[in-house]
């Protein structure tokens, strides 16, 4: 099945694993629920009604999926049809989103006591609360009323054909609360793996003018062997030669559109190819289009030795996600020269940097030496430094850890 088509299973998915998660814990939400609910009468809110009607809601979705697989649009369709049956009117909006985010809070603050990883979580059960915002705010009006009421599940899904936009909001939530360059490249990372129908996710950062990219970070990949990868740009042609077509457009481009790669072992050195056992794969750009610069890349599959195909209505999803994802990169960027002192033991000689910057290029010990005028022994007894301070195993590695840290780019 083509990935644009399991991009609406996948959010699908994603509900139903929400609900499956709280309804574990539905005694623990019921009585945070009703300690709410007396505040609230305790502070006698008018419209403490529609608090009691949401969570009574929410609490027979927990309770049925307790015993059974959820439906989710069904139960959206239910919640409509009930809210209309009790009310007679649309809700207010500012009272239904406090509401809403009394309850997403108070769910989130049960799972934290719960689990350890709770922040994983946490993407999915506020993707529920906001199909549910959504569902009684915005897709429920009394002329319509009747109609939907007809429609099927098929149908129902069909309201929302554009439904890539919640991934892209989603995403863009998650990964806006990143307070580092780290956090930022793991939430990337996890955003592009979670919120759309793929497996692996590997980050990279173009430097040296594109000609070379650097690993970043890795999920369900191992992340020492993605942050070991400098490799040059010319050894990848698919890559080269929509770089080099970018390049020339880059004063009208606005948005740079993601490659899909059926076949790996066509387009990627050997050595890639064979040690993560790539088969079909798409390359998304990570860019900033007020800058017309790209930052790097994002590579996703859907797992080792997998093959998939995947038509362009999945595309305008991949672009938002570069692009938020570029723009927020490039916050943390600048920065970087600064924090890679700190993150050293020793810092290193403007030799060594010199040095680091000809490696990075592709020089070998000899051509470095030549260059700069030094034998090689003394290149070698350089490169033995700054390898020790940067804790690396290799040149390449040295290579890759310094232009992540932003010593060289």
């Amino acid at each position: 099945m083509a990935l644009s088509q399991t991009l609406n299973h996948h959010l699908n998915y994603l509900l139903k694993s929400a609900v499956s998660l709280l309804s574990i814990y539905y005694e623990d939400l019921s009585q945070e629920w009703q300690s709410l609910y007396c505040y609230l009468k305790q502070m006698r809110k008018k419209s403490i009604a529609m608090f009691e009607f949401l969570s009574g809601s929410l609490q027979k979705w927990l309770a049925s999926a307790a015993t059974q697989e959820p439906d989710i649009y069904k139960m959206l369709q239910d919640i409509q049809t009930e809210w209309w049956n009790t009310f007679q009117q649309r809700p207010d909006p500012e009272t239904l989103i406090f509401y809403l985010n009394l309850l997403e809070n108070s769910s989130h603050k049960v799972l934290k006591s719960r689990i350890a990883y709770s922040t994983k979580l946490h993407p999915s059960v506020h993707y529920l609360f906001f199909k549910l915002n959504e569902t009684l705010l915005y897709q429920m009006n009394e002329q319509s009323f009747n109609m939907r009421q007809l429609q099927s599940e098929s149908a129902y899904a069909d309201v929302g054909r554009d439904l890539w936009k919640d991934a892209v909001i989603l995403f863009d939530e998650w990964i806006l609360r990143s307070q580092t360059f780290q956090e930022s490249i793991e939430n990337i990372c996890f955003g592009f793996a979670h919120f759309l129908p793929f497996q692996r996710c590997a980050l990279f950062k173009f430097v040296n003018k594109e000609s070379v990219g650097v690993g970043l970070y890795g999920h369900h990949l191992n992340k020492a062997e993605i942050q070991s990868i400098a490799a040059k740009i010319e050894n990848i042609p698919i890559l080269k030669e929509s770089l080099v077509k970018l390049k020339s457009q880059v004063h009208v481009m606005k948005n740079f559109q993601p490659i899909y790669v059926p076949f790996a072992d066509k387009e990627f050195p050997k050595q890639y190819v064979q040690k993560f056992q790539l088969v079909s794969l798409i390359i998304v750009p990570v860019y900033v289009p007020t800058e017309g610069k790209i930052i790097g890349g994002v590579l996703l599959d859907q797992g080792p030795g997998r093959f998939f195909t995947v038509d362009r209505s999945l595309f305008p999803a991949l672009m938002k996600f570069g692009q938020s994802a570029g723009e927020l990169l490039l916050k943390f960027i600048e920065a970087q020269v600064s924090e890679a002192d700190e993150q050293l033991d020793e810092v290193l000689s403007p030799r060594e940097i010199e040095i680091l910057k000809l490696l990075a290029d592709g020089a070998s010990t000899s051509e470095a030496a030549c260059q700069l005028y030094l034998s090689e022994f003394t290149v070698r007894d350089y490169i033995s430094s700054m390898m020790k301070k940067l804790k690396a195993k290799n040149r390449t590695e040295a290579v890759a850890k310094a232009i992540r840290m932003g010593i060289i780019s």
